[in-house]
């Protein structure tokens, strides 16, 4: 189980914890680093980002373990892949008119749509308009190769995804990465929908890398003192 700790903060952009604002955050963030790298051994550099429901932190996870490798001078690229309801374009206040939704219905290239984030050392491909069809884009070999150049640019690829239930988005992301990290966000998600999600990524057989567990309430650190 991975695991961190922050403080609830106010606009969707302060939600990015390593604008320097808490060191503790930023702390615990490099620990969920270091376990990335440990169950990893440098074997695998694709990884989707998921949960049960919406709701859960999974697109503010996912940006600052992005932001966090940036630290370490990797070459990072953060994917928006819900192309349903995306986040992270709000998250770092960046236009949303072209991305991956364009990039695999052949509208652009890859050049075309990766935006830089120079101060956090990062790259970020947005999810680029809604389209009618998510889920057969995703389920198209251009996704597969799109990947696979990606893997010669980046030393690291985090994906943000819908969630796992009811979508057909996220299951069919699960099989084309080397490994998936599922967040739980406590006193929110129920056991039999972790267990549903298990079972999801099973059959899309995706490796389960670990386990993030959202917002605990912490016991003798105050109503706002929160973990991951």
């Amino acid at each position: 189980m991975l695991s961190l700790s922050r403080k609830k903060t106010k606009p969707p952009t302060n939600r990015l914890a390593q604008l320097g604002e808490n060191k503790s955050v930023n702390e615990q963030f490099r620990i969920i680093r270091t376990n990335i790298e440990f169950v990893s051994m440098g074997q695998n550099n694709v990884y989707l980002i998921t949960s049960s429901i919406p709701g859960e932190g999974k697109s503010t996870i996912t940006s600052n373990i992005a932001m966090a490798f940036g630290q370490q001078n990797k070459r990072v690229l953060l994917i928006d892949g819900d192309m349903r309801r995306p986040t992270q374009d709000k998250l770092f206040r960046r236009l949303n008119n072209v991305g991956l939704s364009t990039l695999l219905a052949n509208q652009h290239t890859l050049e075309e749509v990766i935006q830089p984030i120079e101060e956090y050392n990062i790259d970020f491909l947005p999810s680029g308009p809604v389209p009618p069809n998510p889920a057969e884009l995703l389920s198209s070999t251009t996704l597969e190769k799109l990947l696979e150049e990606c893997k010669q640019k980046y030393d690291l690829i985090f994906i943000d995804s819908p969630p796992l239930i009811d979508i057909a988005d996220g299951p069919i992301l699960a099989s084309k990465v080397d490994g998936t990290f599922l967040i739980v966000r406590a006193y929110k998600t129920y056991k039999t929908e972790i267990q549903k999600s298990i079972q999801i990524l099973e059959q899309s057989n995706s490796k389960v890398m670990g386990y993030i567990l959202n917002d605990v309430k912490k016991q003798g650190q105050g109503k706002n003192y929160y973990v991951y």
